[in-house]
């Protein structure tokens, strides 16, 4: 049949058929769920400082499990041997600071980082702890239920930013690689839209982009369908949405008119699925960010990013992909970082930095590296460090951010912030402002309440 008379000759549903095959479900639109209904900023004028709107896009890298601070970006040498532990500082590029002994390759890229050593809460728990750190809002259950996930939780940083910014959808606004953090057969919260609904949900690819048969699973459109396809399924919605006039008037029912058609474009033109194409770029290049899990999720991220993504959150975690994946660290930690955690992560983070600002892209992407907490100061029994929120260091890089500096401080053994301490909601409040979104910006959510997207105002004063 000929390409222009493929999606013309569709038979076009019944009334009865189009009422049983309901709405998205029938089309796998899961693409043009996320897409559609995102709201704008609200009209208020933005802070008139530089640095607002500085980032087009995020990439949130997530090293699950908490890294130790101590042992990373805020070491302490002249500490007894219990607190200072078994790594050496070595210079980086920027006169004053100093990284761990096994992060050489950051240390060449240390003039493009703002390390921020001053992150403090008081979660001690994973799931609740990375709930704050991922939706700037504390944990609303005991921290015994937070692997319940509901639709009451607030939403992630990405959900948000779907919800408020690019009304002209140009791609997926929040894609989560590569899949979702699930931990023993539970969902973590704080991982989706929450209370803003699932249209605001991340896109999550699946698989394994470290695989030679990485193919992403959940696109909702398959990346095996082809552009007649598409345009096929294009004409049956169009046949549907004739039938469906009683359904529209149910509140509860997804509006598809708006970002569906562009959806449909999206994915007819290709642009969504060569952005998961990772086969198409360089070996060399592949081998610069590492062979490993992390490695090609976050190069994949900036695939993502370069297509027009507004937030990618890559997920470094434990016991679904990668054995020895965690940074929860509380034997072994010396072994534990310097063999397995540190070296994947110091080419990944450092290649991404490399090669953001070689395509001038780092000056418009605001890149943070963060896990849920730190550890704690004093080495234990076993070799390892135990959870430590009360002080933690963040990545940040790139959105006109100034590199090569510090923001805030530690006291002398790194147990708490002594200078500039920087919460969650604060940090996602800078997060938000770095992408042209009021940090007082609210949104209607579930039964009509209305919802902030952060607490507390940005730390204007990083970009001094």
């Amino acid at each position: 049949m000929p390409r222009s008379d493929y999606a013309a000759n569709i038979p076009r549903p019944t009334r009865r058929q189009a009422l049983a095959f309901g709405t998205a479900s029938l089309f796998g639109l899961s693409l043009a769920d996320l897409l559609r209904g995102r709201l704008r900023a609200n009209s208020r004028a933005p802070n008139e400082v530089s640095s607002f709107g500085r980032a087009k896009s995020c990439i949130l890298i997530w090293l699950k499990g908490g890294p130790s601070h101590l042992d990373t970006f805020d070491l302490k040498p002249d500490a007894p041997v219990e607190i200072r532990g078994e790594f050496r500082p070595i210079d980086t590029v920027v006169p004053g600071m100093r990284f761990a002994e096994h992060l050489p390759r950051l240390a060449r890229q240390a003039d493009k980082l703002l390390v921020v050593r001053s992150m403090s809460h008081t979660d001690t728990g994973h799931p609740s702890g990375a709930y704050q750190m991922t939706t700037g809002r504390e944990y609303p259950r005991a921290q015994n239920l937070a692997d319940n996930s509901t639709r009451e939780d607030h939403p992630h940083l990405g959900s948000s930013v779907a919800a408020v910014a690019r009304p002209l959808c140009p791609a997926p606004p929040y894609v989560l690689v590569p899949q979702y953090l699930i931990v023993n057969g539970q969902f973590r919260s704080g991982q989706n839209a929450g209370a803003l609904g699932r249209r605001f949900d991340p896109l999550v690819p699946g698989g394994d982009p470290n695989s030679e048969d990485f193919r992403p699973k959940d696109l909702g459109l398959a990346a095996t369908v082809d552009r007649e396809q598409i345009l096929a399924r294009r004409a049956l919605l169009t046949s549907l949405n004739e039938v469906r006039a009683d359904l529209r008037r149910d509140p509860s029912i997804i509006d598809f008119n708006g970002c569906h058609a562009q959806a449909f474009n999206l994915l007819a033109g290709g642009t969504s699925r060569q952005a998961f194409d990772i086969a198409a770029e360089p070996a060399t290049l592949r081998d610069r960010y590492g062979r490993t899990q992390l490695g090609q999720s976050t190069l994949l991220a900036r695939r993502l990013i370069e297509a027009g993504v507004g937030l990618v959150h890559v997920n470094c975690m434990s016991s679904i992909l990668e054995p020895n994946c965690t940074w929860d660290s509380h034997k072994d930690n010396f072994n534990i970082l310097k063999d397995h955690r540190l070296p994947p992560a110091d080419a990944a983070i450092a290649a991404l930095l490399e090669e953001l600002h070689q395509r001038g892209m780092l000056d418009e992407t605001l890149v943070v590296v963060a896990g849920e907490f730190g550890r704690t100061p004093k080495v234990n029994s076993g070799a390892g460090r135990d959870h430590w929120p009360n002080a933690f260091t963040v990545l940040l890089a790139g959105a006109g951010l100034p590199g090569g500096t510090y923001y805030g401080a530690t006291d002398k053994y790194g147990a708490y912030p002594s200078e500039r301490p920087i919460s969650p909601a604060r940090l996602a409040a800078t997060i938000f402002h770095a992408l042209g979104i009021d940090p007082s910006t609210e949104l209607t959510v579930s039964a009509g309440r209305r919802w902030r997207l952060a607490d507390e105002p940005p730390a204007l004063e990083m970009w001094a």
